[in-house]
């Protein structure tokens, strides 16, 4: 995120803030060291920053951008290119870590990330930060990382241009939510 923060041209001032007491904080670190990290820095966020562009800086901290998931929804991609868009949806959801999608009447496609009920309440499904026994943000802020994972990734499989929005979050309901997106194709 650090790297992002820079190179959307967010003020020093503001990325030091976001940072602070957590420079030394890097993809190396322990998971409950790097989700500390996170967490405190989608509060500052959401304090010194728009929501579009918290949206936008979000998106493209997703950690599946250039990973072996990239690679395996690239050759997807050429296999179900010649698919209706109804027909594609219905392969994608047969990738893992990409959801369980449904194409909506309204030309939206609704996907939900198969997270696990624990409890009676709904867990986070993001890598970054399942199994962290910490306090969690109660915003969706942090939940637009893996909007941009679908984003990216259904982009490329789909061949067309996405917009993201969350429908639903576990860290926002405390756990009573699912985490659920909405993929509207805007190109």
């Amino acid at each position: 995120m650090k790297r992002v923060l820079v190179e959307n041209n967010v003020d020093k001032n503001i990325v030091d803030k976001i940072n602070n007491g957590y420079e030394n904080v890097t993809n190396k670190s322990a998971k409950k060291a790097k989700a500390k990290y996170l967490f405190h820095a989608i509060n500052e966020m959401d304090k010194l920053l728009d929501k579009d562009k918290c949206k936008k800086i979000l998106e493209e901290c997703a950690c599946t951008i250039g990973s072996s998931l990239e690679k395996k929804v690239r050759q997807f991609a050429v296999k179900i290119n010649d698919l209706s868009l109804k027909e594609k949806i219905m392969k994608i959801g047969e990738i893992k870590h990409l959801g369980n999608p449904i194409l909506r009447k309204d030309g939206t496609v609704l996907v939900n990330l198969a997270n696990a009920n624990e409890n009676g309440k709904y867990s986070c499904p993001c890598p970054q930060v399942s199994g962290v026994d910490i306090e969690r943000p109660k915003t969706h802020t942090y939940c637009l990382c893996c909007g941009g994972h679908l984003k990216f990734q259904y982009e490329i499989a789909l061949g067309k241009k996405l917009d993201v929005r969350i429908q639903s979050s576990p860290f926002e309901s405390n756990g009573k939510n699912p985490c659920v997106f909405v993929l509207t194709i805007i190109e």
